[in-house]
């Protein structure tokens, strides 16, 4: 019952480690600092459940006396599908040389390379429905962006806007060498296609809809990667503008939850994403970086073209802490109770020792809940911490430690 890590757990949190601090997520401040654990009491026996509270482990705990009941829990199984944009713009050159999509590829690449074979991984590429258009577009290196014959014959929006044309070029499996593979030939299939528009709304739509599939269990995920905005929709008749992105979106919290973590490429000098329009479909999609992000639109993560590829590297060692690694059940209530989530508490035990884990509504350095409240995710350090092997429980009973 007991949560100790095996070396495949442990393999993400070395990548972790092995990559440059992350400043939050992308030159927007400094590391979290380290933990402060909540000094605890002497250990004492775990009070006998009440008639309300979550669950009915009967394992003790350091909060002593307060306890209801103390729940071993073990990491949730990680689903995570990869939703990549394939657009022209994706080949536009970076400074170091390389193109948007070859250091987008480097960067996933080496995420496939660190994940633990346990981890469920899929791919899905956008846009789908239309042939690739290299005979018409291309990037005009004079001005290192994307250009057009005059009165080239757009591809029509039908397939290209419509969800019902999306689907996953690799569905989900455990990550095992060959289905690594899979995933890196289906994305390299692309890498000299030119593709015209970003329908986001149906592509992220599709996502969703394959992530609720019943035949996933755990943490489910979509991780969307675009350097564009809403386009090449207008006259299907199907909505592509921002709003419906995040309606798409916004539709991941409920039921079975998906959330969305969004990168977006950002750059002033030519075609790229544009923050006002990605943070939106963060805070909509479950995964807003910090409270009050919307303020600034800085919700999603930022990959600049001037460090594109460390800014790459940081921002999926981020979310692989999130969407991989630290997402655990909340028990569900005993028949006919009501549970209080003010009183629940994450307790860990290692070798030295044991610690509570402090909640962090700005989920930098602790846990929260996720939408609909049926798992919490440990952000940060914290998660780092959980590397060893080590025991985790769900205390309820006891006044909820904050940070």
């Amino acid at each position: 019952m007991y949560l100790a890590l095996t070396p495949h757990m442990r393999l993400i949190s070395a990548f972790a480690f092995a990559l440059p601090t992350l400043f939050v997520l992308v030159a927007c401040g400094s590391e979290p600092a380290p933990p402060e654990d909540v000094p605890l009491p002497p250990r004492a026996p775990a009070a006998p459940p009440s008639s309300d509270g979550f669950g009915d482990g009967d394992d003790g705990s350091l909060l002593g006396a307060c306890a209801e009941s103390a729940t071993p829990v073990t990491r949730e199984p990680a689903n995570v599908l990869l939703l990549i944009d394939r657009s022209g713009s994706m080949h536009i050159k970076l400074p170091s040389g390389d193109s948007r999509w070859a250091a987008t590829k480097k960067g996933l690449f080496d995420l496939l390379g660190a994940l633990p074979p346990t981890t469920q991984v899929g791919a899905m590429m956008f846009p789908q429905g239309d042939a690739p258009v290299n005979a018409h577009c291309r990037i005009d290196a004079s001005i290192n962006d994307v250009t057009c014959n005059a009165g080239w014959p757009v591809p029509p929006e039908t397939a290209r806007c419509n969800a019902a044309t999306y689907k996953a070029g690799v569905a989900s499996s455990l990550l095992q060498p060959a289905h690594a593979d899979a995933i890196k030939n289906h994305v390299s299939a692309s890498d000299s296609e030119f593709y015209w528009g970003t329908p986001l709304a149906p592509a992220l739509s599709a996502a969703i809809t394959a992530q609720k599939s019943p035949s996933l269990k755990g943490a489910r995920s979509v991780i969307l990667l675009t350097d564009g905005n809403p386009t090449s929709c207008d006259g299907s008749g199907i909505s592509n503008d921002v709003s419906h992105v995040v309606q798409a979106a916004s539709q991941g919290a409920k039921d079975t939850v998906v959330r969305t973590f969004v990168i977006g490429v950002i750059d002033d000098a030519r075609q790229a994403a544009k923050a006002e329009n990605l943070s939106p479909v963060a805070v909509a999609g479950g995964t807003a970086r910090a409270p009050g992000c919307e303020a600034d639109n800085s919700c999603f993560y930022p990959v600049t073209a001037a460090t594109f590829a460390a800014d790459i590297k940081k921002v999926f060692e981020a979310i692989s802490m999130q969407a991989f690694d630290c997402t655990f059940p909340v028990p569900e209530p005993k028949a006919g109770a009501t549970a209080d989530p003010s009183t629940l508490n994450v307790e860990v035990a290692e070798a030295s020792g044991g610690y509570i884990v402090p909640r962090d509504v700005s989920r930098q350095n602790g846990w929260d809940y996720l939408p609909g409240g049926k798992q919490l995710q440990v952000y940060g350090d914290a998660c780092k911490k959980l590397a060893g092997d080590v025991t985790v429980k769900v205390v309820v009973g006891c006044k909820t430690q904050v940070r």
